[in-house]
């Protein structure tokens, strides 16, 4: 790892470790490589102006650089596609147990990572726990369906099929008490075999308002089926006025039945 062999040289970086797929040991040859650094305090502001510097000290030239925004550092890829974010953070604000499982590969003094290596402590299954927020989000998302189609926004309507969907799959995860670390690209491993037939099966939908409408019909079935099971094993309380609320505003403006 070039970060481990040239980073350290430079006396203002005190700590260089690896999050996402390469932190918690999920890594395959599809992964981002995220490298973040631990700097000085007063050096911080020099890391902001030339993050990308340092990028390409590690992967040689890119054939795009971006910054992140609301981090200090950015993305690059190079011309075979190897995708590298670099992350800075100063002294001051770090934080060790920001990310769930770290690869430590340097530590100056051996102050910031005390115990080495930090382990991933979600992604498996555990306690079902309740999604409050991810309920209400889907009923918002789906009563504003009426609006999307009453407008005729046919591509709005189909993006918002991947809304609602994403907020089942949070309901999912939910069911089985995962709480989702490592890489935003891998879902496979953290679902049931019956999860995924669930979500695989969700209708086909172009931009036709009957293949939206089909498709959210389905997603809504699943949804209240689980999640009101989910509710009473939690037992958190299932928001019955908004729910039923959604659903005859639905049925009054396309007349079908989402549950």
């Amino acid at each position: 790892m070039r970060a481990r062999d040239l980073l350290p040289a430079d006396e203002r970086i005190l700590a260089v470790y690896l999050i996402g797929s390469y932190g918690t040991g999920q890594a395959d040859r599809f992964s981002d490589v995220d490298v973040h650094l631990v700097v000085t305090d007063h050096s911080i502001d020099w890391f902001e102006q030339h993050w990308d510097d340092v990028l390409r000290k590690l992967t040689g030239p890119t054939v795009h650089a971006d910054r992140v925004p609301g981090l200090i550092g950015g993305l690059g890829i190079t011309a075979d596609w190897l995708h590298v974010d670099l992350v800075a953070h100063p002294l001051a604000a770090f934080d060790r147990f920001q990310y769930d499982g770290v690869r430590v590969l340097f530590d100056r003094d051996g102050t910031l990572f005390p115990d080495g290596d930090i382990p991933p402590l979600g992604g498996r299954p555990g306690e079902p726990y309740w999604p409050a927020v991810n309920v209400r989000l889907f009923f918002y998302f789906l009563g504003n369906l009426v609006t999307v189609l009453g407008r005729d926004e046919r591509i709005v309507g189909n993006q918002g099929v991947g809304v609602v969907r994403d907020q089942l799959i949070a309901l999912m995860l939910a069911e089985r008490g995962v709480r989702r670390t490592g890489g935003a690209k891998r879902l496979n491993a953290l679902l049931s075999d019956e999860q995924r037939a669930a979500l695989e099966a969700i209708p086909a939908a172009g931009t036709d308002p009957s293949d939206i409408i089909t498709a959210n019909q389905y997603i809504c079935r699943q949804f209240i089926t689980r999640g009101t099971a989910l509710a009473k094993l939690t037992g958190n309380a299932w928001p019955n006025e908004f729910v039923d609320a959604t659903l005859l505003h639905l049925r009054n403006h396309f007349g079908v039945d989402f549950s």
